[in-house]
């Protein structure tokens, strides 16, 4: 049905919402009130979700009475009350169509700031019983700035900015009053005190007067107004008819739509007693039993080696949390994408298993690579999607988190990288709304060694934010230093004295379960195993590489050859080609030999994931095999070779890539004779020296210009190269806590800064630029310890990132050309280092041309291919 206007000619006539369709033709608006008592009946929903009305009593510090929840949802109701300006209301008019006497179009959150700060205004407010919400608190003003600023940044007062005559009423030619802002304020004045009277009943205790309930209460209004202008909950009328449900009603089908009651869920466990055998098909392993066990903090950290089931014990973790009521949902923060995608599989499949019937929803929190139930959304215009399965409504509105990444921890389960939760912690568009979503959660970080000082000071920050809301947080890792561990470990009040010497470091238990003033020490899941290394200064010769894998392969060996940088491995796959082994030997996808690395499409990487599996995993055939790859070859991928080739890499890295050496028992028939014990061969420059590389950066070692790059500190590689001299042999993971504090702990960097000027002074550069990192993070971070109404302002997002220097690109192939594996490409990402300088923000591939298996393009007049190798840019 086309709607001609709103009523004319009738001045109480404020929409909240308007629809129009493909012709412009208005068909469809929401009044004003309406609106308003949707989003504060949303807002009363969600206090009544178990652990988000936890989370905001954590934040007050005391219980929450349902006269609290009745005035917060009073502040809820008028976050939109400046829409009732003249300004904001021409935009019922399209463009050129607005009839003499109304005023441009305008906003409405600093229009509404205007009315508490321009004098000649204030009269108008006397028509809304803010005298009588002064009675609720000191607390009232932050928090009602947090509720007008609920488009995802804080509001801030830019009078100069401002038109002062949005607030006067709109005349017509005939001199009559078209549209009155006044009577607009007093009908919503009106509603606010019949809708909750309860609310304005004298007596109670003031209103939570404290920031962390500031911010987390923020993130509830701009999640409830989200929910609340979805028109698959509310839909829009002309008016409220009286066939349409009240916004209660349809506030509580929204918020259990979209999963946000588990009640039924955790039912299903507790009638089910559900062992961890019947989920994970095995007994569970040492560190799995232990995380069952009661008497946790809700801040853990589990280190262990790779392989221990690290995955699995998080799962559990969770079950049990879950099953106590602890938390209601699951981020699962993986530092990479294929990591990433890696472990949501695992735990889609845990799920399935756990609720055979009505599971949870399973999100795969990755933006342009987003899943739930299995399925991928396609993005259209005016933030709607289209599921290929074409669901009913219900399956529908549960997959509601999947649609955007900003809703992405709003889904009971989810798993991605650690950016989606740390855009909680930083000054960017809705930050708020990730802070009150992840309260719900157990966050669990894994490879929480692989961050920076940037992303950690950002991760220390979310953590506390995220615990003192009430929060659960696990981390994972198979080699943290008793420095990041001291970190980690002080953002709980109950923790003991940090571990400061190195000797005391190498004392500490491994495997070792941390929490508070709680140290456990789980036997080590894995069998011992005794490791041989040698050294091979043949780091800068592809061809001598190749030929000793090859040598290697043809005693019938499994060989993995893992380099810092995609360059690297290409130039080993391209040498090892020139001797012509079988094909058979050589990694391929479909019979095409090809490497593991982070430059494929999103199309091609499932199916490198499967084929390494499947030639190098736990049920590998029988035969020679050459895998060769980058840094994405040491994460979650089930691999188990004979012989390891690396280049030299931080002992923390090399243990993750060790993890991938003899992963399984096999019978000895089954390993060549020669690899029957596990041997790892480090590259390394000629002559084991390292100096050079002070100088100019290679193979992903010292730093970049700048100071950036792969392995920067040159310190924590010597120290590495220390050790593996001074123990050709060693045993694992007996030994992996004294090998990584080695090779990180400060007393051991300080040493290697002892052998020389030009060492000293990268000791004093790496340590400056930790400094400068960490200053940046916390001038890039959430400020949780002011007051709401004390920010000013978030900085322009362009400038913020979860990782410094990250500004990757997503291309679009239009048409879709055939990959190299005989799978459409259709998106291809573009690490940022790979992007040249002053590039378009919205280049996409032009002169797009396929030739055999590879395919070449142009970024404006710069030229790039993607074949087998994977992505490369061309000199011009």
């Amino acid at each position: 049905m086309i709607i001609n206007s709103l009523p004319p000619n009738d001045p109480t006539s404020a929409f909240g919402k308007l629809s129009r369709d493909d012709r412009a033709n208005l068909v469809g608006w929401l009044p004003l009130a309406d609106h308003m008592a949707d989003v504060a009946s949303c807002f009363i929903a969600l206090c009544n979700c178990h652990a988000l009305r936890r989370a905001l009593q954590r934040a007050a510090g005391r219980e929450l009475e349902e006269r609290d929840c009745f005035r917060l949802a009073v502040l809820v109701f008028l976050h939109d009350l400046g829409k009732a300006n003249s300004g904001f209301q021409a935009k019922r008019f399209l463009p050129g169509q607005r009839p003499p006497g109304w005023p441009p179009p305008a906003g409405h959150g600093l229009e509404a700031l205007l009315l508490f700060s321009e004098e000649s205004l204030n009269p108008l407010l006397d028509y809304l019983p803010l005298e009588a919400m002064e009675a609720w608190g000191e607390g009232i003003g932050s928090l009602f700035r947090a509720s007008l600023s609920h488009h995802g940044r804080p509001l801030t007062l830019c009078p100069s900015d401002w038109s002062r005559a949005i607030w006067q009423p709109v005349i017509g030619v005939d001199g009559q009053v078209v549209y009155d802002p006044v009577t607009v304020l007093a009908g919503l004045g009106k509603k606010v005190l019949s809708d909750f009277p309860a609310a304005f009943v004298p007596g109670g205790q003031f209103l939570p007067c404290n920031p962390s309930f500031d911010h987390l209460f923020a993130g509830l209004v701009q999640l409830a107004d989200w929910l609340g202008s979805d028109t698959a909950f509310f839909p829009l009328a002309c008016t409220r008819s009286e066939g349409r449900p009240a916004a209660s009603h349809d506030a509580d089908r929204a918020v259990k739509a979209i999963g946000l009651h588990v009640d039924r869920h955790r039912q299903v466990i507790h009638q089910q007693k559900t062992d961890f055998g019947t989920l994970f098909g095995n007994n569970p392993y040492p560190i799995q039993a232990a995380m069952a066990e009661p008497g946790f903090g809700r801040l853990v950290i589990l280190e262990s080696e790779t392989g221990s089931g690290k995955t699995e014990a998080a799962l559990w973790h969770f079950i049990k949390l879950f099953q106590q009521a602890d938390v209601d949902s699951l981020y699962f923060a993986l530092p990479t994408r294929v990591s990433a995608s890696q472990v949501h599989s695992r735990v889609l499949q845990a799920v399935r298993r756990l609720w055979p019937q009505d599971p949870p929803l399973v999100v795969r929190a990755l933006p342009g690579y987003a899943s739930a139930d299995g399925q991928e959304p396609h993005v259209l215009p005016g933030f709607q999607v289209l599921w290929p399965d074409e669901p009913v409504d219900e399956v529908a509105h549960r997959r509601w988190a999947a649609e955007s990444p900003k809703r992405f921890l709003a889904a009971p389960v989810a798993v991605g990288t650690i950016d989606q939760a740390l855009f909680g912690a930083l000054q960017v568009r809705h930050a708020h709304l990730r802070h009150a979503l992840l309260t719900r959660s157990l966050l669990v970080v894994d490879e929480v060694h692989a961050s920076d000082s940037y992303m950690t000071a950002l991760l220390e920050r979310l953590l506390q934010a995220h615990l003192h809301c009430g929060g659960h947080a696990l981390l994972l890792s198979a080699t943290l230093g008793a420095s990041a561990r001291n970190r980690y470990l002080a953002l709980d009040p109950n923790s003991p004295p940090p571990v400061s010497t190195f000797t005391a470091a190498c004392q500490i238990p491994y495997p070792a379960i941390s929490t508070g003033m709680i140290l456990r020490a789980p036997p080590s899941t894995t069998r011992p195993k005794i490791v041989n290394w040698r050294l091979l200064g043949c780091i800068d010769d592809p061809l001598d590489i190749a030929r000793q894998a090859l040598q290697a392969a043809s005693t019938g060996a499994k060989v993995l050859v893992i380099r810092n940088t995609v360059p690297a491995a290409m130039a080993v796959l391209q040498a090892l080609e020139l001797s012509d082994p079988p094909l058979d030997w050589l990694f391929n996808v479909a019979g095409i030999a090809t490497l593991h690395h982070s430059r494929f499409s999103r199309q091609d990487r499932p199916l490198l994931d499967a084929a390494i599996e499947a030639q190098l995993g736990r049920t590998r055939p029988p035969g020679p095999c050459i895998v060769i790859g980058t840094q994405t070859l040491e994460q979650s991928l089930d691999l188990d070779a004979d012989l390891l080739i690396t280049d030299l890499c931080p002992m923390d890295v090399l243990l993750q890539r060790i993890g991938r050496l003899h992963r399984h028992p096999r019978p000895a028939e089954e390993r060549p004779e020669a690899c029957r014990e596990p041997n790892v061969w480090v590259l390394t420059p000629l002559g084991q020296d390292l100096a050079p590389l002070l100088i100019k950066s290679r193979h992903g070692l010292g730093s970049f210009h700048g100071g950036d790059g792969i392995y920067p500190d040159l310190r924590v590689i010597a120290a590495t190269l220390e050790q593996i001299r001074a123990h050709p042999q060693i045993t694992i993971p007996a030994d992996n806590r004294h090998l990584v504090e080695a090779a990180t702990h400060p007393e051991c960097l300080q040493a290697i800064e002892r052998h020389g000027q030009a060492w000293h002074r990268l000791g004093q550069e790496i340590e400056g630029r930790t400094g400068a990192k960490r200053t940046l993070a916390h001038l890039h971070g959430l400020e949780f310890n002011k007051p709401f109404a004390e920010l000013t302002g978030f900085p322009t997002e362009i400038d913020i990132a979860t990782r410094l220097g990250i500004r990757d690109r997503l291309l679009t192939f239009d048409p879709v050309p055939m990959g190299p594996f005989g799978v459409p490409l259709h998106q291809l990402p573009v690490r940022h280092f790979l992007l040249p300088p002053g590039l378009s923000p919205d280049a996409q591939p032009t002169a797009v041309t396929t030739t055999g298996n590879t395919i070449r393009f142009l970024l404006e007049d710069f030229p790039f291919c993607y074949s087998r190798f994977g992505l490369e840019r061309l000199t011009p």
